[in-house]
């Protein structure tokens, strides 16, 4: 049984899709939770995106309900277990949905969230992996487009929402557009170099509904040493066991 052990709880996620990695650590790092009772995870895997984010919420002190869909079975069952299993806030907190984001944002009782996550599909063109559950994760062919992603962000973002997500820098700038098409705002853009000698490879974007001016930071993991940024070790310390030299 393969678990991951984080500072404050550990997940479990040998039946999801994709196993825990640096992309889903980022994106609950980077992620604002002020003032944020209600959260929806679109991809959620075994839920380590949202509960991350919960570990946030949580130290806020308000009841928080936290949502998280997904398409494979496998996936939400293992995040429900894990939600059984969380020491910040209740399991009642917590629901896992099994199915397609496409579907749930048109159901008619489809609640509206303060606050939505999701680390997306996005290889739209590179070799796609040979194991189906990998192909369904991480490839929005047929699966999930940026453009249904955005429709149904619009349809289950509250009025004075946050979305934010996490894609390769190419797949944020060809996702960025479609977002301002359909009238979502960009807020905040995070570039996550690997090294100070590489350029980014991820982008953290956070959009709303309110135009405002887009924040813009670089975010660099090791530097010329290879050793974890001192930036780095900070921004990920309430989540991970990690020293400078790993």
């Amino acid at each position: 049984m393969a678990s991951f052990q984080f500072r404050k709880f550990v997940l479990e996620h040998d039946r999801s899709t994709m196993k825990i990695g640096t992309d889903a650590v980022l994106l609950a790092a980077l992620t604002d939770v002020r003032d944020a009772r209600s959260l929806l995870d679109i991809g959620c895997g075994c839920g380590v995106v949202a509960f991350c984010v919960a570990q946030k919420m949580a130290r806020q002190g308000v009841s928080a309900h936290i949502c998280g869909v997904d398409a494979d079975a496998g996936s939400v069952a293992e995040a429900q277990h894990n939600a059984n299993l969380y020491p910040l806030l209740p399991a009642g907190s917590f629901q896992f949905v099994h199915g397609r984001i496409q579907d749930f944002a048109r159901m008619d009782v489809a609640p509206k969230f303060d606050l939505i996550v999701s680390n997306p599909p996005f290889y739209h063109r590179d070799l796609k992996p040979t194991e189906p559950s990998r192909l369904k994760s991480r490839h929005g062919d047929g699966q999930l487009s940026f453009e249904e992603l955005v429709a149904c962000v619009r349809e289950l973002l509250c009025e004075t929402g946050r979305f934010t997500l996490i894609l390769p820098t190419v797949e944020g700038e060809a996702f960025d557009a479609v977002a301002r098409a359909a009238g979502l705002c960009c807020s905040a853009r995070t570039f996550v170099r690997p090294t100070a000698k590489k350029p980014a490879h991820r982008v953290v974007q956070e959009y709303g509904w309110q135009m405002s001016e887009c924040k813009e930071h670089t975010l660099t993991i090791r530097d010329e040493r290879n050793y974890y940024t001192d930036e780095y070790l900070a921004l990920v310390k309430p989540y991970l066991l990690l020293t400078p030299k790993v």
